[in-house]
C-alpha cells in the first residue's frame, strides 16, 4: 500500500476512534439526566418497582454496569442540572461534568461561573485542564498527595494475563481521562482505586447486606 495512503488511513482511524470516545462520554451524561427524571417523577413506582434503588439494581444486573457508576451518572446530572441546562450539560460530557460537580461541592457555592461552564463545553479543554481552571476560578486548592507510600507488591503473569491486564489499565485510563503527563504513581493509584470502588460498590451489599449508613455514589475522587 502507498505510504501516503496508509498514513491517511491511520489518521482517519484515530479520528473515528476519538469521535466514538467523545460520543460515549456524552451518552453517559444523557443517561444520567434520564435517570434523574425517572427518579424525580417516581417512574419506578408506576412501572412496578418497590423502590428506585430496586430499579437501579436491575440496570446493574441487566447491563453489567457497576452500581457506583450508575449512581455517579445520576448524581452528576442531578447536581449540575439545577444550574446548567440539559443540552449544555450533555455537550460537556460525563468526564468534565464530574470535575465540575466536585469543584462545586468543594467551593460550597450555589452555581458555577459562566466562564468555567463555557470552557467545559470546548472539546479542546481536557478534564485535567478544567480541574486546574476550576481551582483558579473558585479559589479552591488542588488536593496534594496524602498518606504514606504503599507497595502493591507484584505477581507472576502469563503472556495472556499480561495482555488482559494492560488492556484493562488502558481502558480505565481512558474512562478516567488520565493524561499522559501525570506521574506514574498517581496514574497507578487512580486506576487501582477505580477498580476498588467499582467492585466494592457492586458487591458490598452481597457480602455485608444492605447498609443503613449513607453511601457517597459520586465515583472516584478527582485527581
Amino acid at each position: 500500500m502507498d505510504a501516503a495512503k496508509l498514513k491517511q488511513i491511520i489518521f482517519d482511524a484515530l479520528d473515528e476512534a476519538g469521535d466514538q470516545e467523545y460520543a460515549l462520554d456524552h451518552s453517559w451524561i444523557h443517561l444520567g439526566r434520564l435517570l434523574v427524571e425517572f427518579k424525580k417523577t417516581e417512574g419506578w413506582r408506576d412501572t412496578g418497582y418497590q423502590s428506585f434503588d430496586g430499579f437501579m439494581e436491575e440496570l446493574r444486573k441487566k447491563y453489567k454496569r457497576g452500581r457506583t457508576q450508575l449512581w455517579q451518572y445520576l448524581t452528576v446530572a442531578e447536581t449540575l442540572g439545577e444550574t446548567i441546562e440539559g443540552p449544555v450539560l450533555e455537550e460537556i460530557g460525563i468526564s468534565k461534568a464530574t470535575v465540575l460537580k466536585h469543584a462545586l461541592k468543594k467551593s460550597e457555592k450555589s452555581k458555577l461561573p459562566l466562564d468555567l461552564v463555557v470552557a467545559a463545553c470546548h472539546r479542546s479543554v481536557t478534564a485535567k485542564e478544567l480541574r486546574v481552571l476550576a481551582a483558579e476560578m473558585l479559589n479552591i486548592e488542588l488536593a496534594p498527595d496524602k498518606g504514606s507510600w504503599f507497595d502493591f507488591d507484584g505477581c507472576y503473569m502469563t503472556p495472556e494475563e499480561r495482555k488482559e491486564f494492560k488492556e484493562c489499565v488502558m481502558m480505565t485510563e481512558k474512562l478516567l481521562d488520565l493524561q499522559k503527563d501525570l506521574p506514574d504513581h498517581i496514574r497507578r493509584k487512580e486506576v487501582i482505586f477505580a477498580w476498588v470502588r467499582e467492585f466494592f460498590g457492586t458487591h458490598a451489599t452481597e457480602v455485608y447486606g444492605p447498609q443503613e449508613t449513607e453511601i457517597d455514589y459520586s465515583g472516584s475522587k478527582a485527581l
